[in-house]
């Protein structure tokens, strides 16, 4: 099982919970390392802004669904997912309480170098 972020504005979260938060897609030039992905692996999602986790999804597999989920972009690399966790921004996880906890976030100066440690 690998671990990958998933990253979300205020905006894609909420569209992502209304649209049933089973579907969820990245740019078009993820689709690489996309290939790598696994059923069983598990999406952590990371609201940006206010920098919170927010989030855990299992990969169920890869997906055909075409459906507009988003407003602001397609994001066609998509996943069908099963969520493990799902909170509201107010209870999420605050990156700063990670601060010297975690490998990949000993302080300030790693703030926005972190995303691509579950890769």
């Amino acid at each position: 099982m690998n671990y990958w972020l998933d990253l979300f504005t205020g905006t894609t979260w909420n569209e992502f919970r209304r649209a049933g938060a089973a579907v969820s897609g990245f740019r078009h030039r993820m689709r690489k390392a996309a290939t790598k992905v696994q059923p069983g692996d598990i999406f952590l999602c990371y609201l940006t802004g206010v920098m919170r986790w927010v989030g855990a999804l299992e990969v169920v597999g890869t997906s055909r669904d075409e459906r507009s989920i988003w407003t602001d972009e397609a994001f066609p690399v998509r996943f069908e997912l099963k969520p493990l966790l799902l909170l509201d921004p107010e209870h999420g996880v605050p990156m700063a309480e990670l601060e010297g906890k975690v490998d990949f976030y000993t302080g300030p100066n790693d703030r926005g170098k972190f995303k691509g440690f579950v890769r």
